[in-house]
């Protein structure tokens, strides 16, 4: 293998990314990672003025953003974004789909309604986003997909104030599936699928619960804190980097050990 720089495997200088759900939290902490190292980024959310103040905040810094206002769950909206991050850029070589809403009603409480707003949004969006930008990366025989999903699709955890209900847990579950299979159908296109499965993150997601829930969390993460939205960024990162050429298909758990214990 040719000798190669430590700094080349992390560079993504030029390359362009579509972040989802990118106006707070984790979503918001990625565009700014990438941003950071190189990207041009598009910061796609339905709320637009917190997608506008995060791509203000990468062009204060430096960096090259455009927001769009994305509705996920609505494939020609989806499908207008693409459309218009390539004629603003030229290329999409990274989406991150990261735009995810949270469910807690139990199973024997939850409403059919509540059941299609959760799934639209973290599975169907996914899908309808990775649908059309997997198409754009095909023709160009490269290309890296990050879905976000949540170790709380592994552990099984009751429905409580950190890990959301069956639905939520369901769609994530949905989503580390969906990306074995999408990685399966483009690694002959040399496109990379892989997800990050976050433990509790401290975002505005968990508003007005964190302060009831945050001690019982702490105790039970054996590295001692909740996750901060760039701890989760940081590994998206590395994902989408040459570093990470030969991974695709798996699932990376960032949870600070929570998931052995809980």
């Amino acid at each position: 293998m040719k000798s190669r720089k430590v700094s080349d495997l992390f560079d993504i200088t030029g390359k362009v990314a579509i972040v989802t759900g990118a106006a707070s939290g984790i979503g918001r902490a990625i565009g700014l990672d990438l941003a950071k190292f190189g990207a041009n980024v598009v910061i796609a959310d339905i709320a637009l003025e917190g997608a506008r103040a995060v791509a203000s905040e990468i062009k204060s810094a430096g960096g090259k953003a455009i927001a769009i206002r994305t509705d996920v769950t609505d494939r020609k909206n989806v499908e207008r974004t693409v459309g218009k991050t390539i004629d603003k850029f030229g290329k999409i070589d990274i989406l991150v789909n990261d735009a995810g809403v949270m469910s807690y009603p139990t199973t024997l409480d939850i409403t059919e309604a509540e059941l299609d707003r959760t799934f639209d949004t973290n599975v169907k969006g996914a899908m309808f986003c990775s649908q059309a930008v997997a198409r754009h990366m095909i023709g160009q025989k490269r290309g890296k997909i990050v879905n976000i999903g949540s170790s709380h699709s592994s552990r099984g955890s009751a429905c409580n104030l950190s890990s959301g209900g069956p639905a939520y847990c369901a769609s994530k579950g949905a989503i580390q599936t969906f990306t074995r299979v999408l990685a399966m159908e483009l690694a002959p296109h040399g496109i990379n699928v892989n997800a990050v499965a976050p433990g509790t993150t401290n975002t505005p997601m968990h508003t007005g619960l964190w302060e009831a829930a945050v001690a019982y969390l702490q105790s039970s993460v054996p590295l001692g804190r909740l996750a901060e939205p760039e701890d989760i960024a940081d590994v998206v990162l590395f994902l989408v980097t040459d570093a990470a050429r030969y991974i695709t298909g798996q699932t990376i758990h960032v949870n600070g050990g929570q998931i052995m214990v809980d």
